[in-house]
C-alpha cells in the first residue's frame, strides 16, 4: 500500500464479518496484502451497503506515511516528499499543536515529533522562503525546548511565534 488504498467488492455476509476481523487484526499487530500498513493509518473510511442480497464493501485506508519509503535513486537514502505533500502534511500536526496549546493541554509527543521533523526538512527545500527559514529553525528550537520543559505559558508563546514566522513567510509566497 502506499499512503492510500482503496478495496471495493461484494460479498457475502459472512464474508463481512471475516473482512473486520481481519481489519482489527491488520490494526492491532500489522497486516499483509490488501491490509498491509493499515496499523499506521491516520483515516479509515468504510462504506457498508446492502445490494439485492449482496453486501457493497468500499474501504479507503489512508497512512500516515507510504508503506514503502521512495529511495534516492543516487543517494540510495530516503526521497524527500514533494514540497507540496510536506506542507501538507504540516498543516495537520501543526492544527493540533495550536489548537491543544491554546486549549491549555500538552500536545501529544509524536504531533510535535513529526511537526519538528518536517520542520527541519521544509527548510532544505530551495526557493520556498529561504530567507526566513534561519528565523524560523529558531523558532522551532524555541517550540522543542519549551515542550520539553512542559511548560504550558513557554509552549503557547512558542506556538505564537510560529504561527507568527507562518504568516510572514506566506504573506510572500503562497
Amino acid at each position: 500500500m502506499s499512503d492510500d488504498a482503496t478495496i471495493s467488492r461484494y460479498l457475502e455476509s459472512r464474508e463481512l464479518a471475516e473482512f473486520f476481523r481481519n481489519l482489527a487484526d491488520a490494526v492491532e499487530n500489522g497486516g499483509q496484502g490488501e491490509l498491509a500498513c493499515v496499523e499506521d493509518f491516520s483515516k479509515i473510511k468504510i462504506r457498508v451497503k446492502k445490494e439485492y442480497g449482496q453486501i457493497n464493501l468500499k474501504a479507503k485506508f489512508k497512512t500516515a506515511a507510504p508503506c514503502v519509503p521512495a529511495v534516492d535513486s543516487e543517494t540510495g537514502e530516503p526521497a524527500k516528499p514533494k514540497y507540496k505533500d510536506l506542507k501538507k502534511r504540516m498543516r495537520g500536526s501543526f492544527r493540533i499543536l495550536v489548537k491543544m496549546i491554546h486549549d491549555g493541554s500538552v500536545p501529544p509527543a509524536e504531533a510535535v515529533e513529526a511537526f519538528l521533523a518536517d520542520s527541519a526538512l521544509m527548510v532544505t527545500y530551495p526557493g520556498y522562503g529561504d530567507e526566513f527559514y534561519e528565523q524560523y529553525t529558531a523558532v522551532c528550537d524555541e517550540f522543542r525546548a519549551a515542550y520539553a520543559s512542559g511548560d504550558i505559558e513557554r509552549m503557547h508563546a512558542a506556538v505564537d511565534a510560529l504561527v507568527h514566522e507562518k504568516s510572514r513567510c506566506h504573506a510572500k509566497y503562497d
